[in-house]
């Protein structure tokens, strides 16, 4: 009895942590090591590569954009010097799978001409393997409907790195190919599997004001916004611009129907 209670009340709880857009300990050290294992063991070798840290502020201003439900790049990226990666899927959210989808992307990356293969995307490993991006924080939100692509119920989930320069990103490449920590700057003397740290660890970077909420109206980018949708049917979907859904009261049925499936 008492642990039929306390798998009903375990189950509730992920439920509702994915709804509010939390991870867990686990699933945000996932984040971080593979991303850093992808940057320490990228081809060709990067000079002076930078080790990506968890942070809390990042997390909250990717939350708030996830919660939005909308899938469109945050208008807050160029102000707050922070790039952006978007994933979504209809399975059960896994951050895992998320990180294999964007790393995978490299394998239609051309370094020497910074282009993606045609008809390709390649923007999200761009992202992840950016040489001067030091901090990480991410979200994954339950959404009923997410506005501007044809899926239900499904897990929006937003990584934003801190610092990009949008006009960097446009026109440089991700990082300067060399030996590994032979380019490190001086604050970043360390070299550690292949990538530049402080001493002792030491963080350095300062983040700007970045506010965690927006009041400003939502911006349809005028180009797609390039992500990954993977539904049940393993088949990439097309974005519409369908009506969002009133996201309490599917997300309450959604909880009664989870919550009926574990007391059976």
């Amino acid at each position: 009895m008492h642990w039929n209670v306390a798998l009903r009340s375990a189950g509730l709880w992920v439920i509702l942590s994915l709804a509010a857009g939390h991870l867990t300990e686990q699933e945000k050290s996932t984040i971080v090591d593979m991303h850093n294992e992808l940057r320490s063991k990228v081809y060709p070798s990067a000079a002076s590569m930078q080790k990506v840290v968890w942070d809390e502020t990042l997390r909250l201003v990717a939350e708030a954009h996830a919660a939005k439900c909308i899938l469109e790049s945050n208008p807050q990226r160029e102000k707050c010097r922070m790039g952006e990666n978007i994933f979504t899927d209809a399975n059960p959210f896994n951050a895992t799978k998320a990180m294999q989808v964007w790393f995978g992307e490299g394998e239609d990356y051309e370094f020497e001409t910074n282009n993606c293969h045609e008809d390709k995307i390649c923007n999200h490993y761009i992202q992840a393997v950016w040489a001067g991006s030091n901090k990480i924080g991410c979200a994954a939100y339950f959404c009923d409907k997410i506005e501007n692509l044809n899926s239900e119920k499904a897990t929006l989930f937003v990584c934003n790195y801190y610092p990009v320069s949008s006009e960097d990103f446009k026109n440089k490449k991700p990082y300067e190919s060399g030996v590994p920590c032979s380019g490190c700057p001086e604050t970043l003397p360390v070299c550690e599997d292949n990538m530049c740290v402080a001493k002792d660890n030491k963080d350095l970077t300062v983040l700007p004001e970045c506010p965690r909420m927006t009041t400003e109206p939502a911006v349809v980018p005028t180009e797609p916004t390039q992500v990954h949708v993977i539904i049940e049917t393993g088949k990439e979907s097309e974005p519409d611009h369908g009506s969002k859904m009133d996201s309490v009261s599917a997300r309450l049925v959604m909880l009664v129907w989870l919550l009926a499936a574990l007391v059976l």
